[in-house]
């Protein structure tokens, strides 16, 4: 067992200690656990560089981050994306290192890689894009509990987004995801749980909701 999944099992079995002992110190996670954890679709993405790339497979930190958006989002996915790029500025050098984030556009037509690689830099160099198309994007989607919404076809090609989820997901080294955040998720609070889940620091803590 990984040990980003070996903290997300100490988590449960310490949320389900802390709920029956209201002696015992309870630390509060920002992130809502997923037991059993979404199992993630093999569908294909796109890479900004034009790779295939599948959540099911492809993954290769201790923790790895999805966030559903699209470029043209006028606050949500800003807000989000800075939360996040804040939070990790507050990890070590080495924890950083550990961290990857995925965007997946729910916009597929209009965010072509170079649009989502120029869009991602302004929060951090680190974060990658993802794009195909949208049935794949929805079906991934849905897999990990997020509602991907292909909205109205536009005259220019693009779809505008009927609707917008803000949650924020965490795949493990298994391919699994096993917690989520919700967009008003603080930056500190994104930083102290991805410490705990790349750490495992041994405190007893009580599953809590980002209200997401």
């Amino acid at each position: 067992m990984t040990r980003t999944a070996r903290a997300i099992a100490a988590l449960i079995a310490l949320a389900l200690l802390t709920a029956g002992c209201s002696s015992e110190k309870a630390v509060d996670l920002a992130g809502t656990v997923v037991d059993p954890p979404f199992t993630i679709a093999s569908d294909t993405l796109t890479t900004e560089d034009g790779k295939p790339f599948t959540f099911a497979k492809d993954t290769t930190k201790p923790l790895t981050l999805v966030f559903f958006g699209y470029t043209n989002c006028p606050d949500i996915c800003p807000t989000v994306l800075s939360s996040i790029a804040s939070g990790l500025t507050k990890l070590s050098a080495k924890q950083r290192d550990e961290v990857q984030l995925f965007f997946v556009t729910s916009d597929p037509v209009r965010d072509t890689g170079p649009v989502l690689k120029s869009y991602l830099q302004r929060f951090d160099p680190s974060f990658s894009g993802l794009t195909g198309k949208i049935e794949s994007i929805a079906k991934v989607g849905r897999s990990m509990g997020v509602f991907v919404d292909d909205g109205a076809k536009l005259p220019n090609g693009g779809y505008d987004p009927n609707s917008h989820t803000s949650y924020v997901i965490g795949i493990d080294e298994t391919h699994k995801a096993p917690i989520f955040w919700g967009g008003d998720t603080a930056p500190i609070q994104f930083a102290n749980d991805f410490k705990f889940l790349l750490t495992e620091r041994p405190e007893h803590l009580k599953g809590g909701s980002s209200g997401g």
